[in-house]
């Protein structure tokens, strides 16, 4: 019933336009086109960057290669929410630091660092760290709620593991991490313009 009566309205601008002649026709046309626009609808839009890994050990009961990331990300002066989502298994950790006095923390572990525009360059502290060697539970660190220093801020992660599978199921295990950080920003709708999920940030309407 509501597109019948939508094309009904439609037919009845058409037909206006053809019999109005000039500006009129094009500004009564207008004033009814506004009418039906949707206003935008302003949505807070989150965006992830991270990592996970599980190591393989490639030679015998060698630790694997360190695993080694970076990223640069982008806050302006939007971005309302800030949240890292952290997590590590090393198998048997407790029980071999029992029996060789932490002498695997050189190659068993993971170390993530957040920096703020320059700091590690300037060699300040970073914003937000952790480091482990054992297990670590899923976690969920929320590092504020409000305003952020505009600029590119530093991601970054060093880890190593093992992975040794001896073709014993029991014997098996693979050491793993994953850490993966969201922002939260404004981001606007515009019903006309935008396909379902697509939005433009409020700053790039600046």
């Amino acid at each position: 019933m509501k597109s019948s009566s939508t094309a009904v309205s439609i037919l009845a601008i058409l037909l206006a336009s053809m019999l109005t002649s000039g500006c009129l026709g094009l500004a009564a046309q207008r004033e009814v086109m506004e009418k039906w626009r949707e206003p935008p609808l302003v949505i807070d839009k989150e965006e992830t960057f991270g990592w996970e890994h599980t190591f393989e050990s490639t030679v015998g009961l060698e630790a694997a290669e360190p695993f080694e990331r970076e990223e640069l990300i982008q806050f302006d002066e939007s971005v309302s929410m800030l949240v890292i989502n952290f997590r590590a298994q090393f198998p048997w950790s407790s029980q071999l630091e029992e029996i060789l006095d932490n002498q695997t923390n050189e190659l068993r572990y993971v170390e993530v660092r957040l920096w703020q525009p320059g700091v590690k360059e300037a060699g300040g502290d970073p914003f937000w760290e952790i480091e482990t060697s054992s297990d670590y539970p899923q976690t969920r660190f929320t590092l504020g709620n409000g305003t952020f220093e505009v600029g590119k801020w530093t991601f970054e992660v060093e880890a190593r593991g093992y992975g040794v599978d001896p073709g014993i199921e029991q014997l098996s295990f693979h050491d793993h991490f994953d850490v993966y950080l969201t922002i939260t920003r404004p981001c606007v709708r515009f019903h006309e313009v935008h396909e379902s999920g697509e939005c433009t940030y409020l700053t790039e309407l600046d």
